[in-house]
């Protein structure tokens, strides 16, 4: 199917012409084991970007997901312009996001391994928004890390994140499976712990969540999660 026309982008609000690079590569590919509808889905997830501020697919659903729980509408650089009096906490950089999100007055980035996402050093209620892309799947215990967003965020806060899924089977950690890695094929960096498949949810809600949201940008090639424990606007 051909996707219509696009809206501007969400990030910049600027461009609606998007630019594509294939990122998968070979061994990646037969170590996931995708099809070629899979291959060209994540292809488009991770390689179609703004041509104005260079946000991905991902990127933008993350923004789309990030604004609709902040209960704004318009673009991330509208938002932060705008000064909102939020805590964001942002574990890893959240894709393309960290240069919009840093201009935040309550944002914080903490990052791997100086701070791990399952055992993190802030008192409970502390943040409005938790924020992360693509981070879980390398996770030794992704349900604890899960937990443990929910934990520090205040009665009205939501989790805003991203997961790479093959929606076509179930999820299955690599425990006995050779090592597979993430980043770029000169640099394959970030060890796979977690492949998600169409039971990417059930993690969210037996860490204790009881709202989740699913945010795509572009169809289901790229879907971010929005959850809390009640579907109320941050304003």
């Amino acid at each position: 199917m051909t996707p219509g026309p696009r809206a501007l982008c969400p990030v910049c609000g600027v461009s609606s012409v998007h630019e594509f690079r294939p990122v998968l590569w070979d061994a990646l590919i037969r170590e996931w084991e995708l099809s070629e509808e899979e291959t060209r889905r994540i292809d488009h997830r991770e390689g179609q970007s703004c041509s104005s501020c260079g946000a991905s697919v991902r990127s933008m659903a993350l923004t789309r997901a990030l604004l609709g729980a902040a209960g704004f509408d318009g673009s991330l650089d509208d938002w932060v312009a705008s000064q909102p009096a939020l805590h964001v906490l942002e574990i890893n950089k959240a894709g393309d996001l960290t240069p919009w999100l840093d201009r935040l007055p309550g944002h914080l980035l903490v990052e791997f391994p100086e701070i791990d996402i399952q055992t993190l050093p802030f008192d409970s209620g502390r943040w409005d928004i938790v924020i992360h892309s693509d981070t879980l799947e390398h996770v030794d215990d992704p349900g604890l890390a899960l937990a443990e967003c929910r934990r520090v965020l205040g009665p009205e806060g939501a989790l805003c994140f991203t997961i790479p899924v093959i929606p076509g089977r179930m999820s299955r950690r690599r425990d006995d499976m050779p090592p597979s890695y993430h980043g770029t094929e000169e640099d394959p960096i970030y060890r796979v712990v977690t492949e998600y498949g169409a039971d990417f949810w059930l993690p969210v809600l037996e860490a204790g969540f009881t709202d989740l949201r699913l945010v795509a940008d572009y169809g289901p090639h790229a879907v971010a999660l929005v959850a809390r424990d009640r579907p109320r606007s941050l304003r």
